[in-house]
């Protein structure tokens, strides 16, 4: 019985876990070394070193206090959050919002998403309004304006009702 991506996230699996078991059983069962899902674009094994790459980046604390074991690699962790953000920020080039300001406004969301994790449309509005507000009438309408925005571009996603999460897959994905 597999398990809703919900359910997973309330059970505290990981959706590495259950890609590196899912490639576990595979091994055992030969299913991967047989070559025989192999496409132009390379193996099925290939495709997972990827995958499980990008799941390693994704699943690194961002932000790591000094003094921690893994300090040493803030320098590499940092370039890797900022290098998801210039993904994420490339993708506006010619596109809507095509503000200044608007397109200030999508990438702080999605900066905010990516450090915060999912947070709700009102959370959203009243932490980012105070830098725009010399640009917008109100709250209401700095949001609308920059929400419209989201479903076309790769990074930012609605996860429930007036709820919001940075998608960083689908931004790596396409680098």
């Amino acid at each position: 019985m597999s398990l809703a991506p919900s359910e997973t996230a309330e059970q505290g699996v990981s959706k590495a876990k259950i890609i590196r078991d899912a490639v576990e059983t595979a091994q055992i069962t030969g299913l991967v070394n047989t070559g025989e899902y192999d496409d132009e674009e390379g193996s099925i094994v290939e495709r997972i070193e990827d995958i499980e790459a990008r799941l390693d980046v994704l699943e690194r604390p961002l932000d790591l206090p000094s003094g921690t074991p893994n300090a040493d690699t803030d320098a590499e962790t940092e370039a890797t959050t900022e290098d998801v953000v210039a993904t994420f920020k490339a993708q506006l080039e010619g596109r809507p919002p095509t503000t200044e300001h608007g397109e200030a406004a999508v990438v702080l969301v999605f900066e905010l998403l990516t450090e915060n994790g999912p947070m709700k449309t009102k959370e959203l509005r009243k932490t980012i309004y105070p830098e725009f507000e010399a640009e917008f009438a109100s709250a209401n309408s700095m949001w609308q304006s920059t929400q419209r925005h989201f479903d076309d571009l790769d990074g930012i996603e609605k996860v429930g009702h007036g709820e919001w999460d940075a998608d960083l897959g689908s931004v790596l994905s396409d680098k």
